[in-house]
């Protein structure tokens, strides 16, 4: 009969190797928010107050709370300077945008322009798709004036105009358009503080559709020039 025991020694050995190697292995690390999720995540703690007007941002909390790298959050910041929304101070850091009442003057009459100017290429090029989208999004807006927060309307309402801005055909303008809005969310909306005044907001938004529907220019550029007097 054959002697096993050799056999057996190195089965337990081996095993007990596997052992070591296993309490060995670190547990796997979170994952980090990829680059473009990470902006986004920034720029909704900011639309929704978690960070005031002016506040310095210290990039290792930031690390920690977003779990992310320094290099990630420093590029997030960098591309949120360039939507208005963060400032960068030379050997200081990054601060949250703080928009003077002259800024704020200064971006509505730049928004009321653009987006006036629009108006009629929106009305020609608009389809009734484009308007069935549109109207989607306004209702979301008036569901969310009774069970929404300041987030939820701020970003539907930006999804609102976004998409009105669109069908103009005019990327660049479009694009000028969603920079400026949401430079100019850093300060609280004062139509958003009643009830009254985001009923009144989405009033405005379905008469926005009916002018385009009824495929006239001059009456919605007269009613974007009223509606975006209000985002002071």
């Amino acid at each position: 009969m054959q002697d096993v025991k050799p056999a057996t020694k190195r089965a337990r050995s081996a095993t007990a190797s596997a052992k070591g190697t296993e309490a060995e292995v670190a547990p796997p690390k979170p994952a980090q928010a990829k680059p473009a999720q990470l902006v986004e995540r920034i720029r909704v703690d900011i639309l929704g107050g978690r960070y005031h007007p002016g506040q310095w941002l210290k990039q290792a909390e930031l690390e920690s709370h977003y779990e992310a790298s320094r290099a990630d959050v420093r590029n997030a910041l960098s591309l949120l300077v360039e939507r208005g929304l963060v400032d960068h101070a030379v050997n200081q850091g990054f601060r949250i945008s703080d928009r003077s009442n002259d800024d704020m003057r200064e971006i509505i009459e730049m928004i009321v322009a653009l987006e006036t100017a629009a108006a009629p290429m929106i009305v020609a090029r608009a389809t009734d798709a484009d308007i069935a989208a549109l109207r989607a999004i306004a209702e979301r807006f008036e569901t969310l004036t009774r069970s929404g927060g300041e987030v939820e309307l701020r970003l539907t309402n930006f999804d609102f105009h976004d998409a009105l801005n669109a069908i103009s055909g005019n990327r660049r303008l479009a694009a000028t358009v969603r920079t400026l809005r949401e430079c100019s969310s850093v300060r609280p909306f004062s139509r958003y503080r009643s009830f009254d005044g985001l009923q009144a907001s989405s009033r405005e938004h379905f008469d926005l559709l009916a002018a385009l529907a009824a495929r006239d220019a001059e009456r919605l550029a007269a009613l974007l020039r009223g509606h975006t007097s209000h985002l002071d």
